[in-house]
């Protein structure tokens, strides 16, 4: 049996952009709008399922006012994503 210990960068970053979505009060849509892109490609960033470039992280991280070294600190993953478009 395999037990994995430690979480990958593409989950730390997940957690991290959804942690600072939520925090900023903002839907995925709203977010997306604020990136300039698409719900569905925010929703696979939380979800771990895209991988983003580097210079798109640097984009992320702007959008969100934190550093890129903030979206690769571990921090408990987010259950709820959920919040309504206003």
């Amino acid at each position: 049996m395999i037990i994995k210990l430690q979480k990958s960068a593409r989950d730390i970053l997940a957690d991290s952009i959804t942690y600072y979505r939520l925090q900023n009060g903002w839907s995925q849509e709203e977010f997306a709008e604020r990136l300039g892109s698409k719900a569905t490609y925010v929703s696979n960033l939380e979800n771990a399922k895209r991988n983003a470039r580097i210079d798109y992280i640097e984009h992320i991280a702007n959008t969100l006012n934190v550093s890129m070294q903030e979206l690769f600190t571990i921090r408990a993953t987010q259950n709820n994503h959920h919040i309504n478009r206003q």
